[in-house]
């Protein structure tokens, strides 16, 4: 993040309180969430393997990917939706909502 506080031209902790005030989250989580949500949509799309997704987001590695959805979406692998046909749009998020705006917007409709 200190690359990027640079480029914006501020400390890394000016930054992160920026952040903070108008996005509600970290530059990391932020980050995360920028690159979960293309990863999700590669899914969709029909890409079935995840080193490519991972590598084609930004993630890294397939572990890499796996281990944030899990924690992110709480989908795994195993759980992810199959690709979508040709034509069909999804009606829904199916690779779930992600960052985490999405988790506490998630924990204030939870009884």
């Amino acid at each position: 993040m200190a690359g990027l506080a640079a480029h914006a031209a501020v400390s890394p902790a000016t930054l992160h309180r920026r952040f903070q005030a108008q996005l509600g989250t970290t530059p990391p989580a932020w980050l995360t969430g920028e690159r979960l949500a293309p990863a999700c949509r590669l899914i969709e799309l029909g890409e079935a393997r995840f080193e490519t997704v991972a590598r084609r987001s930004g993630l890294g590695t397939a572990a890499n990917l796996r281990a944030l959805m899990r924690r992110e979406t709480g989908a795994h692998a195993a759980g992810v939706p199959a690709p979508l046909r040709p034509g069909e749009r999804p009606a829904r998020r199916r690779c779930g909502a992600v960052g985490p705006a999405a988790r506490r917007a998630a924990d204030t409709r939870r009884p």
